[in-house]
């Protein structure tokens, strides 16, 4: 007879819990009681009423959870997201943002609140599946639960959680929803699916109607941040040394290396992504690390996974 609980779903849970509670103290740490003045800056200039929360729902100010706030608010950009600079660029992203957009039922005074319960549910989902596979990929599956992009994202109201948990779903239930999702929330995180032809497929096709509609609604080029996105390799990193530049540089070598050695062309194409990153990435070193934050998500299910629950694409028995 099955314990009433599977051992399974116990790992789950712990590690979900885990992952959590990390998520909750990094935040509260690094919550400065100044954020809110973002915020109020950011009202001024849209016009969008934020509400009044506690300090620990603006920790996105100053960053890119600015950004995903306003487009929270005004989900088909028709209104202040046309203030934001470079927003057909951000727009690509917006998966993030319109999920938020239902948590806060349509109100702007519960957009923050939704930001934040969007991405720590997210946190919590990748938690649990690293604890779920613990049995199949080993120590491997902690490499999910600490994914540095993981709670960096988190603390700044950012993509990167939910882009995550939107990958490792790709990658274990392969299903066709979470490959159309990451696509218009991470869409570069779809480098670790190379070789899985038809995620892949999906991802992108995603991916380019998104970037069309952003077209359409702010016009300007689809490309023009791809000169600061991205550089020859190795050269951001040295234009702007630090030290967690150089780790995550290190650790993109490294994928690079076992790709090449193990034959994972996700791997490699992963790796070297990170590698030609530009000083538009760079110049924050923390940006650099929310954008490699599918490597350790493959360093997790190893090389060569092929989809399924069990490790190297063997199915969970019924």
């Amino acid at each position: 007879m099955k314990p009433l609980i599977d051992q399974r779903i116990r790992d789950g849970l712990f590690a979900a819990l885990v992952a959590v509670v990390t998520a909750l103290a990094l935040r509260f740490w690094l919550t400065n009681p100044q954020d809110y003045l973002h915020y109020s800056v950011l009202e001024e200039l849209t016009g969008i009423d934020f509400g009044t929360w506690p300090d620990v729902f603006y920790s996105g100010g100053g960053g890119d959870g600015e950004v995903f706030a306003v487009l929270a608010a005004d989900p088909l950009g028709s209104g202040p997201s046309q203030l934001i600079p470079e927003v057909l660029y951000r727009f690509i992203r917006i998966g993030f943002a319109w999920l938020a957009w239902a948590f806060s039922l349509g109100r702007e005074q519960l957009v923050l609140p939704a930001l934040f319960a969007v991405g720590l549910l997210a946190v919590s989902g990748v938690g649990f599946i690293s604890g779920f596979l613990r049995e199949r990929l080993g120590p491997k599956s902690w490499a999910l639960l600490i994914n540095p992009a993981l709670y960096i994202g988190f603390i700044g109201d950012t993509a990167e959680p939910l882009g995550i948990l939107l990958l490792v779903l790709s990658l274990t239930v392969s299903g066709f929803w979470a490959a159309v999702a990451l696509g218009i929330t991470r869409p570069t995180y779809a480098a670790a699916l190379v070789g899985k032809w038809k995620l892949l497929s999906e991802v992108v096709a995603a991916a380019i109607v998104i970037r069309l509609l952003a077209f359409g609604l702010f016009g300007g080029s689809m490309f023009a941040t791809i000169n600061r996105a991205f550089s020859l390799p190795f050269v951001a990193y040295f234009d702007n040394p630090s030290v967690v530049g150089f780790l995550v540089l290190a650790g993109a070598v490294f994928t690079i290396g076992i790709g090449i050695i193990r034959r994972d062309l996700a791997w490699v194409v992963a790796g070297i992504f990170v590698v030609v990153l530009g000083v538009g990435v760079t110049a924050h070193p923390l940006n650099a690390v929310r954008a490699a934050g599918m490597v350790p998500v493959l360093w997790a299910f190893g090389p060569k996974w092929k989809g399924g629950y069990g490790s190297y694409g063997n199915k969970e028995p019924s």
